[in-house]
């Protein structure tokens, strides 16, 4: 999978399953602002240029890596 495959937007599942995240993790960083994302009809939507560095190593190598902003 590449960059091109990557939606422009992406639910938190999408970016979970994206960088080994448990998709809980992912919402509750949407909601405490640890991931930039935007409440759009009741359903969080992450733009993926946001991510893009992240899951671009996870992509890559296969291995679990932090979201951005996440503490380490």
């Amino acid at each position: 999978m590449g960059f091109a495959d990557i939606p422009m937007f992406l639910t938190p599942a999408q970016l979970a399953e994206l960088t080994g995240e448990h998709v809980g993790s992912v919402r509750r960083g949407c909601v405490e602002g640890r991931i930039p994302a935007d409440k759009v009809n009741g359903r969080w939507l992450i733009c993926r240029d946001t991510v893009f560095s992240n899951a671009k190593e996870a992509i890559a190598d296969g291995k679990r890596r932090p979201f951005a902003g996440a503490p380490v």
